[in-house]
């Protein structure tokens, strides 16, 4: 892209069709990137979904000392190595506590605490939001399929359960270790599907 930093001072400027033109440039192709690392196509585009928030919450203090292009490979680089290490510590985990699986009294009122603090996260997410977070883990629709009923984008519905998670996460990750909500949420939800 030649104009990277006329693109990036116009994102910073709250121009949300600049910001388009960086996400339809740079989202497929870092999606398959982060996808080499981690093998997860799924997870690939939630953390790519990630970056993109991030840089339009952080627009206007944003600082890239580099090409655009080597800012978001890197970043996305930096997002695959941080999953592989939460997937590397959960693995150890296991391993370590085999047992683990037996569910005791202490085990079923931590797993309700957190599914009420789940439920109650959700339940604050903005309208539309929220309602496409549930289509999707819940109802286990598509992108395409969520985008037909709703009558928008999949583009739409990438960038509103990427804003989702990271409300989530940023909720629930303060009082709950990483292994706990990859196990009692994540893991027992299948991850949307995309395409057709």
């Amino acid at each position: 892209m030649n104009n990277d930093s006329e693109l990036m001072e116009k994102i910073s400027q709250g121009h949300e069709e600049s910001f388009t033109t960086l996400f339809d440039c740079y989202y497929p192709s870092l999606c398959f990137y982060t996808n080499k690392y981690i093998h997860d196509l799924d997870e690939s585009r939630s953390l790519i979904q990630e970056i993109f928030i991030d840089i339009w919450i952080k627009r206007n203090s944003l600082q890239i000392n580099q090409s655009l292009k080597a800012y978001l490979f890197k970043s996305a680089h930096n997002k695959a190595r941080d999953y592989l290490k939460h997937k590397a510590i959960e693995l150890k985990y296991e391993n370590e506590h085999p047992f683990a699986e037996a569910v005791s009294d202490p085990d079923l009122i931590e797993e309700a605490e957190l599914n009420a603090r789940i439920n109650s996260a959700i339940n604050e997410l903005p309208e539309k939001c929220r309602e496409i977070f549930i289509l999707c883990r819940f109802e286990e629709l598509r992108y395409s399929e969520i985008a037909s009923r709703l009558e928008i984008s999949v583009k739409t519905v990438e960038m509103q359960m990427g804003i989702a998670l990271k409300k989530l996460r940023t909720k629930l990750s303060p009082n709950q270790h990483i292994q706990i909500l990859l196990h009692l949420f994540f893991k027992n939800n299948r991850p949307c599907l995309q395409g057709n």
